[in-house]
C-alpha cells in the first residue's frame, strides 16, 4: 500500500513492523527497549502489537536509540515533508520543559533549514540533523534561556565547523508545545524554512531563506527577508505580511479560500493570477511592506 495514502489502521501496523524490525536489528528485548525509554514492557508490547502508538517523548526516545528520525519511524514521506523526512545519519537532540505560557524567541544562525512544528506536549524539542556531519552535539551548543513569559532557544555553531558546510547540510527541527505557545519569532539564514500545525497569535520570521512553507499554520505571520522567495501556503488563516527591500517574491495560496490584497510602501506592486479567489472582507489578508519590491500571489 502507499504510505501517502494508507489509512490510520494500516499506518498503525506499518509503524509496529517497523519498531519490531528496528529492535531486532538492534538485537535488544522488549524488556530492554523499555528502559533504555523509560517506559513499561507492557508498552512496548502494545505498540508492536499495532493496538496504540506512543507519545511525542517516548516517539522521540526511540528514534534516539535506533538513530533514525521521528519521520523515518513513523514512515512519513510525503511531497510535503520538507527536509525533516526521511533517515538522517547524525542527530542531536536537546529536550527542555515547559511550564506555562510563553513567547519563544528562536535563533537557529546559518544552516540548510529551519523547520518549526507544533505539537500536543509539554516540551520544547530541538534536533539537529545531517547526513554529512558528525559529532554534531560537538558543533552545534542548544542554549534555552527560561524567563517569565519567554522563552530563547538558540542554535550555535562552534568554530570546528565551517558555515559554509553547515549551510550545505545541517537542519534544525524543532518541536514546540502547543499548549505553551502564545507568540513565535525564529531568524535563520536557510536554503529552506518550514512551518507546519502551529497556532498562536504571531508569528515573525526573520528570515534570509529564497524557499518558505507555511502548512496548517494560523497565526499573524509576518515575513521579513529581502531576499526574492518562494513562498508556498499550503493553508491560510489569519494575515500573511511580506515585508521585503528591492525584491520579487511569488506566494501561493489555496484556490478556494477568499484573501484580501492589501499593498502598502514606497514602489510596491502586488500582482494577482487569474486563480486567486478576491475578497476584500476576508480575514485572510496577504499584504506586501516596503520599498521598490513585488508580490505575485497565484492560487493552487
Amino acid at each position: 500500500m502507499d504510505e501517502q495514502t494508507a489509512t490510520p489502521k494500516a499506518r498503525t501496523m506499518e509503524f509496529s513492523t517497523r519498531l519490531k524490525d528496528l529492535r531486532a536489528q538492534s538485537a535488544l528485548s522488549q524488556e530492554q527497549l523499555a528502559r533504555r525509554i523509560g517506559v513499561s514492557r507492557q508498552a512496548i508490547t502494545k505498540w508492536e502489537s499495532g493496538a496504540g502508538r506512543p507519545e511525542l517523548e517516548s516517539l522521540v526516545a526511540l528514534a534516539d536509540v535506533f538513530a533514525v528520525s521521528i519521520d523515518a519511524l513513523l514512515g512519513i514521506d510525503d511531497a510535503h515533508a520538507g527536509p525533516a523526512r526521511g533517515e538522517y545519519r547524525y542527530e542531536s537532540a536537546t529536550n527542555y520543559d515547559v511550564d506555562g505560557g510563553k513567547h519563544f524567541d528562536i535563533d537557529c544562525g546559518s544552516i540548510y533549514a529551519c523547520v518549526i512544528r507544533g505539537y500536543d506536549g509539554e516540551q520544547l524539542h530541538v534536533r539537529v540533523v545531517s547526513n554529512t556531519v558528525a559529532n554534531l552535539a560537538r558543533h552545534f551548543k542548544v542554549s534555552v534561556d527560561d524567563r517569565p513569559k519567554r522563552l530563547d532557544v538558540q542554535v550555535r555553531r562552534g568554530t570546528g565547523i565551517s558555515e559554509t558546510l553547515a549551510k550545505d547540510d545541517v537542519t534544525v527541527i524543532i518541536w514546540v508545545p502547543q499548549r505553551y505557545v502564545t507568540t513565535v519569532e525564529c531568524a535563520a539564514k536557510a536554503q529552506e524554512a518550514h512551518v507546519r500545525g502551529l497556532t498562536c497569535d504571531s508569528l515573525e520570521l526573520d528570515v534570509r531563506t529564497p524557499r518558505l512553507s507555511l502548512d496548517d499554520v494560523h497565526a499573524h505571520v509576518e515575513v521579513n527577508c529581502n531576499l526574492d522567495m518562494e513562498i508556498d501556503c499550503a493553508s491560510i488563516d489569519g494575515r500573511v505580511d511580506v515585508n521585503q527591500l528591492s525584491s520579487t517574491s511569488r506566494i501561493t495560496v489555496p484556490k478556494d479560500v477568499p484573501i484580501a490584497v492589501l499593498t502598502h510602501g514606497l514602489r510596491t506592486r502586488t500582482i494577482v493570477g487569474s486563480g486567486v479567489r478576491q475578497d476584500e472582507d476576508s480575514p485572510n489578508i496577504v499584504e506586501l511592506n516596503g520599498v521598490a519590491s513585488e508580490l505575485i500571489i497565484e492560487g493552487r
